[in-house]
């Protein structure tokens, strides 16, 4: 204590005995107790309205805040797929930064070959995209490099696993023979997909065709018949109402062509999705389809006007086209046009078949000696096993199929990963790659601990007792 506090204790002390004397001393002895209380009440109040009195406080001090310092050029954002199904466009995007007083030229380029390319103008911040096909299988590194001239200001690595395609069982039904599903038969067929095909050629009777899947009749389409394929493609009129309600219901795609090809065809440029362009066909200007309400244009013309739509039927996805003659693309040579086009609408539209696992690597840019995080998914046995160590898992305490473990890889490049059911590959990136993404990208700052720190309580606390204690000491002396 200080001084002060021994002054106000000896003060409080020499008041009270005063008071509480001449209490005692009057001659009423009635309520004499409860005058004396209130007199020491009072005197209390006083002395803790001049005497500071702390009570411990619990806070959680601001968040530091954290700088993040951007690159001052070159990348600043990228992103890719790192697997992709063989056959399909690959597109790589991000943002580039020049702070420079040249152009820079963008190349995107595999195997000593360029593969698209673009150029960010002097003293601009652009987004920037690039695509390619890629023709090959497995594992490969691209490059992405950024020249002013004939000076290479930056060069990253793209590493790309191109999976083989799975083999889908497709069910044509048509109303009459066409051109359209017999190219597209043997285009599957070709790609090692199986194929079967009823076509109506009298009142009742059907012409079948099977290729890579086992004869039978296709006269009763029963859900278990339905069952043995991923995507059927029929005419609106060669599929009845039942038949569309045990798709939707089983989740099997379906790609639905209109019965008439419209009048007065003429050259229209179309691109899917993706943006990938496709070259001019022929059809009619009525052919077009409504979007928004659940449906999502596939293939548009310049216009951004919708040719080929899908959208959500039950369990599955339902597509339409409106588009009858791509096959004219194989008779003009453009296969890898036709290609990309069925492919797309294709996987847009088959049913979809669950993993048995699923493995998540965090972060995306994995570095050498950095830790690791891997997340399991399965109802199996749960074993990971990274660049050939076991890793110890540990499961989530709400999901009991999700299980995470930490790895610290010690190599560069293309490392596995092992599980109970099969294998994946990951790739590390050395420690001077992606820099500018590093410096862009960060995670927020932890949070600081609770501290308890003393805070001086307010007289006003005591100001109540103290009112109702000289309340109570002058009602009783006017009674």
């Amino acid at each position: 204590m200080t001084s002060w506090n021994y002054f106000l204790l000896v003060i409080g002390v020499i008041i009270a005995g005063w008071l509480i004397t001449q209490e005692v001393r009057r001659p009423k002895k009635q309520r004499l107790a409860a005058r004396i209380i209130a007199t020491l009440v009072a005197i209390i109040c006083l002395l803790l309205a001049g005497w500071p009195v702390y009570v411990p406080r619990s806070e959680t001090p601001p968040a530091p805040a954290v700088k993040v310092t951007a690159p001052a050029a070159g990348i600043v954002a990228c992103d890719w797929p790192r697997r992709l199904s063989a056959g399909s466009e690959w597109v790589v995007q991000g943002r580039y930064r020049n702070n420079t007083a040249r152009p820079v030229t963008l190349r995107l380029a595999g195997f000593d070959t360029t593969l698209d390319s673009l150029v960010i103008a002097a003293q601009q911040d652009s987004s920037f995209s690039l695509s390619a096909l890629p023709l090959h299988q497995g594992r490969a590194v691209y490059r992405i490099t950024a020249m002013a001239g004939n000076d290479t200001l930056e060069q990253q690595p793209l590493p790309l696993e191109v999976t083989p395609v799975t083999p889908l069982t497709v069910l044509f039904l048509s109303q009459a023979p066409d051109f359209e599903n017999r190219f597209l038969a043997d285009w599957l067929v070709q790609q090692g997909n199986a194929v079967a095909m009823r076509t109506l050629v009298a009142k009742n009777k059907y012409l079948l065709r099977f290729s890579n899947f086992p004869q039978q009749s296709l006269d009763v389409l029963t859900p278990a018949l339905l069952d043995k394929f991923d995507v059927v493609i029929a005419q609106a009129g060669a599929i009845d109402k039942n038949t569309r309600t045990r798709l939707e219901e089983a989740g099997i795609g379906l790609v639905l062509k209109a019965d008439s090809a419209g009048t007065q065809p003429r050259p229209v440029r179309l691109k899917l999705r993706s943006g990938r362009r496709l070259p001019a066909l022929s059809t009619g200007p009525g052919q077009l389809l409504p979007a928004g309400g659940g449906q999502l244009p596939l293939v548009t013309d310049s216009l951004h006007r919708a040719y080929v739509t899908v959208s959500l039927a039950g369990a599955g996805k339902l597509v339409r086209t409106h588009l009858f003659n791509t096959y004219s693309w194989q008779l003009e040579g453009q296969s890898a046009a036709y290609g990309q086009y069925w492919s797309a609408v294709l996987e847009a539209a088959a049913r979809k078949k669950a993993a048995a696992e699923k493995i998540t690597v965090l972060p995306a840019i994995a570095r050498v000696y950095r830790p690791l995080d891997i997340q399991l998914e399965t109802t199996a046995t749960p074993a990971v096993q990274a660049g050939g160590i076991v890793l110890p898992l540990a499961q989530h305490p709400w999901l009991p199929y999700r299980y995470s473990g930490t790895w610290w890889p010690l190599k560069t490049g293309w490392q596995q990963i092992r599980t109970g059911t099969g294998v994946s590959w990951n790739y590390i990136f050395r420690e001077d790659d992606w820099k500018n993404l590093q410096a862009t990208a960060y995670s927020p700052a932890p949070a600081p601990p609770r501290q308890t720190n003393l805070v001086p309580l307010s007289p006003l606390w005591w100001l109540l007792p103290l009112f109702f204690a000289l309340i109570f000491l002058w009602w009783e002396k006017k009674m």
